[in-house]
């Protein structure tokens, strides 16, 4: 056998502590398995973990989008002196806005 007891000392291992040594990997890799699979058949535990990590996120976003709205109203202030700046772009968007409405309000007449 080529397997060593100790690297220091370079002793050749028995068969029998050869079979030993193999029989406890096997045992440590089916353990590692079964603990493996039984994470994934634990079907409740999973459904949990998932929706904490997706409760997580939302409230993430929640923040994200609290933090923008804060920069709401400093943004409505300047509209009009970018709408001054660019007379063109802002009759453009406020073309597209009523058109938008229009067209949201005769589909909702359509659909009743």
């Amino acid at each position: 056998m080529t397997t060593t007891k100790n690297a220091s000392h370079r002793e050749p291992m028995t068969d029998s502590e050869t079979l030993r040594e193999d029989l406890d990997h096997t045992r440590q890799h089916l353990a590692d398995t079964v603990q493996e699979l039984t994470r994934r058949l634990n079907v409740p535990h999973r459904m949990k973990e998932t929706a904490s990590s997706a409760g997580h996120r939302m409230s993430d976003v929640a923040g994200q989008t609290g933090q923008k709205m804060k920069q709401v109203p400093g943004a409505m202030k300047e509209l009009p002196a970018t709408g001054k700046r660019h007379p063109k772009v802002a009759a453009a968007v406020g073309g597209a806005v009523v058109l938008g409405a229009g067209a949201m309000a005769w589909l909702a007449r359509r659909h009743k």
